[in-house]
């Protein structure tokens, strides 16, 4: 049980200090004596006060105590709270067309739900579906199986059901944490999804996995590129349309007829360090993406908008406007041997690169900004139970039986008072 205004039991506590010390005060009639001159005493009944080590009228002080205390207590909103745990974890876990592998999803969701905690599962591509808890909340997932329908998930929804469910984790717990298992990429954001996250009270614990490389609205290539291409596994699965005014991937100076095809609405993009032997330590990094491997570098043009750069910041890759489409300039070199093309984050730096004009592409696009990242994230400490579950708590008829109680002392008081008065009249003749 709880007490939603403790202030109430304070104030009780103090009057009923303040009706000791008054019962600490005795008033009485002093003693008679004869006087020649007593026709001049007033006919006035005439009391005395002074302090006294023990209280006087011990029954009526007692009711007068407990009379405060229990109309003190009523006022104080008592109400029952339902048993608490310390810590229970809403987890969601990302099944839309965005994640690039959900096994990975799903062994990431496993390694989160297995340190002991109380965990309840939602699983979430465009809606979101509640499973069991724990163990059998992942096996349920497993049974769903991820999106196939090129859904995108919404995180806007998943965070208004993690809050709908907190409500309910939160009257029982002390603390809720939230971990979200997805690859937030750009399109599962939406304009909502600011406000609803400041919905929840807490931090949200983000386990990143990898997200789905888009080939749906990426510019089809002129020509193949083969297997033993450093680019082969990157662009090896790039829709091929000869003659197309698409995407063009050159290894030399470009020429006119490389400036007219992109003038008329394609997309040239010159990278001839591919294949270099000469390369050093460095990193990469485009968007969230960051490569640190031995890579060939080249000098280029400082013209046109940046799409990547090295570590100290210089451009790695930039684009320039030419009529209706673009002209793009790589300097990253690739090592012939190693793993680096194999790697995921290079792949998908490579998919930037030869992504359309402005980097205009479907499905669900590449990861977050660090900023929306921060901003998804939040401050750190978990949610408090009682932020999530506000007014849940139990009614009780115990604020009731109180004042009641209070009422039937009031009464007694009453009573005790008048026959203590009745009793002194004799003595006042």
């Amino acid at each position: 049980m709880t007490f939603l205004a403790p202030l109430a039991l304070v104030a009780g506590a103090l009057a009923a200090v303040g009706l000791v010390a008054l019962h600490l005060v005795a008033r009485q009639r002093p003693a008679a004596y004869p006087l020649p001159t007593a026709r001049f005493v007033p006919d006035r009944r005439t009391l005395v006060s002074r302090l006294s080590r023990r209280p006087r009228d011990l029954l009526l002080l007692l009711v007068r105590v407990l009379l405060v205390l229990s109309a003190a207590a009523a006022f104080a909103r008592p109400v029952l709270t339902p048993r608490r745990t310390a810590v229970t974890r809403v987890l969601l876990v990302d099944r839309s067309a965005a994640v690039a592998d959900f096994g990975e999803a799903l062994q990431r969701a496993r390694e989160i739900a297995s340190d002991g905690v109380p965990t309840q599962v939602l699983a979430f591509d465009s809606a979101v579906v509640v499973l069991e808890s724990g163990q059998a909340g992942l096996d349920s997932l497993t049974r769903l199986s991820q999106a196939k329908d090129g859904t995108v998930g919404s995180i806007s929804a998943a965070m208004t059901a993690a809050r709908r469910l907190g409500a309910d984790l939160g009257a029982t717990s002390d603390s809720v944490e939230l971990v979200l298992v997805s690859p937030l990429a750009e399109r599962e954001l939406d304009d909502a999804t600011d406000t609803l996250r400041a919905l929840w009270p807490g931090n949200v614990r983000l386990v990143r996995v990898s997200v789905a490389r888009d080939t749906s609205g990426l510019p089809t290539l002129e020509r193949a590129i083969g297997d033993a291409d450093v680019l082969g596994p990157a662009l090896g699965n790039r829709v091929v349309m000869p003659g197309s005014r698409a995407l063009r991937l050159v290894r030399r100076v470009p020429s006119a007829a490389d400036s007219a095809y992109a003038r008329s609405g394609g997309v040239v993009v010159r990278w001839n360090s591919i294949g270099t032997r000469e390369s050093r330590p460095t990193a990469l990094a485009m968007g969230d993406d960051v490569i640190v491997a031995s890579l060939g570098r080249a000098s280029i043009g400082a013209q046109g908008v940046v799409l990547a750069r090295w570590a100290d910041g210089t451009p790695a890759a930039v684009e320039r406007a030419l009529g209706d489409g673009c002209m793009r300039e790589v300097s990253v070199g690739v090592p012939i041997a190693g793993d680096v093309p194999l790697s995921p984050a290079f792949q998908r730096i490579v998919n930037g690169l030869t992504d359309a004009c402005g980097g205009a592409r479907g499905g669900a696009g590449g990861p977050v900004s660090p900023e929306r990242l921060r901003a998804i994230v939040g401050p750190a400490g978990l949610a408090r139970g009682s932020a999530l579950a506000r007014g849940t708590e139990l009614p009780t008829p115990v604020a009731s039986w109180l004042l009641g109680f209070a009422l039937a002392c009031a009464l007694a008081e009453l009573f005790l008072r008048r026959s203590r008065d009745e009793s002194a009249m004799p003595e006042a003749e």
